[in-house]
């Protein structure tokens, strides 16, 4: 994995909370489970690649290869599991490398709690970006948009019929 130095790191949290109509220890499973998980957190392309160790200790690691915009991108994401308490909580870290470079690393804590209409899901993410363009708010936009459609597609995939 290739490392970029000259740039200074720059560090940031946000959170995004969504309603979900399920049940907390539903929308756990969906994290859990490696079939259920693959139904909405996954890295598109023909190639892709993923692997799931749901524990304390254990690791997730997604691949793949596509081309959004017309240019081939390989991307990865590993992940460690911290802390995990089933149907309230989870603590993990993850690296997110573009075409071998390492862009950012970040600290996750996913709380569900329980609402009268099924569960509120927060997903708190502190970051720090290593490799980046301009002022990294390019990178920011990327990451927040793309919890916000992890999280849509969350939802989906727990609507869908078993």
């Amino acid at each position: 994995m290739g490392n970029v130095t000259g740039q200074p790191v720059i560090h940031g949290s946000f959170t995004v909370e969504v309603d979900i109509p399920a049940p907390p220890e539903r929308v756990f499973s969906f994290y859990a489970e490696p079939d259920l998980r693959r139904r909405w957190f996954r890295i598109p392309g023909g190639d892709s690649h993923h692997e799931l160790d749901f524990r304390e200790g254990g690791h997730e690691v997604s691949q793949g290869t596509f081309a959004p915009s017309g240019v081939l991108e390989h991307l990865e994401h590993r992940s460690a599991f911290i802390d995990i308490v089933p149907g309230e909580r989870i603590v993990y870290s993850y690296s997110f490398a573009l075409d071998g470079v390492r862009r950012w690393v970040s600290l996750v804590t996913v709380s569900l709690g329980a609402a009268w209409n099924g569960t509120v899901l927060s997903h708190h993410e502190d970051f720090a970006f290593l490799f980046y363009v301009g002022d990294g708010a390019h990178e920011l936009a990327h990451l927040k948009g793309g919890t916000r459609l992890l999280m849509n597609a969350l939802a989906v995939a727990l609507e869908a019929p078993a």
